[in-house]
């Protein structure tokens, strides 16, 4: 994808590439991430994208951008619908 979203942890820079970028209908990009357990290194990982996502969103020029973790593949059509239904 080339997407690398730096973040610290621990004091040491690292750069977190997510899973997926996905481009929704409704012309939102998600950036999804599959996570069955979550260690204080992904914690970092998810909080700097979080932040680097408000950033984007504020700045305005790459269109509207969520972020979201799903924890059970199964459920992943359902959170999909949900995200897309809830910024429509």
């Amino acid at each position: 994808m080339g997407l690398l979203i730096p973040y610290e942890f621990q004091g040491v820079s690292f750069a977190y590439e997510p899973d997926y970028l996905i481009r929704l209908t409704n012309k939102m990009t998600l950036v999804l991430e599959i996570k069955g357990y979550e260690d204080n290194k992904t914690k970092a990982k998810h909080q700097a994208a979080k932040k680097w996502i408000n950033a984007v969103n504020n700045w305005q020029e790459l269109g509207k951008w969520a972020f979201h973790v799903c924890r059970n593949p199964q459920k992943l059509d359902s959170e999909l619908e949900s995200i897309f239904q809830n910024n429509l």
